[in-house]
């Protein structure tokens, strides 16, 4: 097996391992782990297998299904990304292609002006009815000018005339998720060198610290988020969170929250004037409203440390059950549902603050305990 670069930390009696060449994570338990730090050493199967039949009672034909389980997991961790078609890979002349853009849209991020042009109807369903709350006709001396065309088969984006990343039509989410980290870094005037990592999470804060609630779709995590938004706390973000890696600050990344039909009942409570919005067809099987945030105009001062994380279930069949969550679980879910930036350095980072962070399962069909038990936990800090 070829070498394995890695880094690790123990959590309890679980090792949490960063794979270099893949920047994918695993958590390992006994006696998973006993094979890893065996193959890591270049020991053969039926070397690891003999040994592992004694220390565990089994027999050599357990031992090697085993052990050869366990290697080939560790081999597709292991193997190189698939690196994004690159841009410099493309002809020069992609640097000054024109193209007839579909909308070119201007939205104002606090002080910050970022103009929008897509070449079809789709580029524009990326974005735009996120934040077609922030646009604006100002004008600016300082623009960040976003495109995005097809070239071929490709999508190309374009950042203030720079060819930044050429994607395949499949890669919607790549492509997505690399045009919000340019976002974030043209909000804020900062670099990739300055996070940690995002996470498919929504963030509330109380301006002293910042709650995760990191969840798949269909959780529940945004009618969560908005229910606590509607009782005065601060929504930092319902869907895409940038942490620092410093200080481990959740920052806001203001679209707006995509409330399903049937979180309209509860959600009308808080904010009487959302039946008034309209519903928005995302697919044949999903319709939304959009929402938009309570932020601030000063969106770098929202910027606070991240505590705990709580995962969120809503079960009609249970009125309240707020615990401490299983930790092996909990940390499955949130590098699940994360992009840690891939250096060695921010491995270490987040494996640190991982073992440092309270994480909690929240299951609920009673909406007043589940706001006050998160409530309460604001109150410790």
């Amino acid at each position: 097996m070829p070498t394995i670069p890695f880094i690790k930390k123990r959590i309890g009696q679980t090792y949490l391992v960063w794979f270099q060449n893949s920047n994918l994570y695993t958590q390992l338990e006994e006696p998973a782990w006993y094979v890893f730090r065996k193959t890591v050493k270049r020991y053969k199967a039926e070397t690891i297998a003999s040994d592992f039949a004694l220390r565990y009672g089994l027999s050599m034909d357990e031992s090697l299904q085993f052990v050869n389980d366990i290697r080939s997991n560790i081999k597709l961790m292991n193997k190189p990304a698939e690196m994004i078609i690159r841009a410099e890979n493309y002809p020069i002349q992609l640097k000054t292609k024109k193209f007839k853009p579909f909308s070119t849209r201007r939205y104002l991020f606090a002080d910050k002006l970022i103009e929008f042009s897509v070449e079809n109807q789709r580029f524009e369903s990326y974005l735009h009815p996120l934040i077609s709350y922030l646009e604006t006709n100002k004008k600016n001396t300082r623009i960040s000018r976003f495109e995005l065309f097809e070239y071929q088969d490709k999508t190309v984006f374009r950042l203030n005339g720079e060819v930044k990343e050429v994607w395949s039509h499949d890669e919607t989410d790549r492509l997505i998720g690399f045009i919000y980290m340019c976002m974030i870094n043209e909000m804020f005037d900062k670099t990739n060198d300055f996070w940690l990592m995002t996470v498919h999470a929504s963030a509330i804060t109380n301006g002293r610290k910042t709650i995760l609630i990191p969840a798949e779709s269909g959780s529940g995590k945004t009618t969560m988020a908005a229910m606590l938004q509607g009782i005065g706390f601060q929504l930092v973000s319902d869907d895409f969170v940038p942490i620092d890696r410093n200080l481990i600050r959740a920052w806001p990344f203001p679209t707006a929250m995509s409330v399903k039909q049937g979180a309209m009942e509860v959600l009308s409570l808080h904010y009487p004037h959302l039946v008034q919005i309209p519903m928005k067809h995302i697919s044949s099987r999903k319709t939304v409203r959009y929402l938009s945030p309570k932020h601030g105009t000063e969106l770098s001062k929202m910027a606070y440390p991240v505590k705990e994380i709580i995962s969120v279930r809503y079960d009609p069949t249970v009125e309240f059950e707020f615990k401490k969550a299983d930790q092996f679980k909990a940390i499955k879910l949130l590098i699940d549902q994360s992009w840690i930036l891939p250096n060695p350095g921010n491995a270490s980072i987040f494996m640190d603050q991982v073992a440092q962070w309270s994480f909690y399962q929240l299951t609920y069909s009673n909406n007043e305990k589940a706001l006050d038990a998160i409530s309460k936990l604001f109150d410790h800090d």
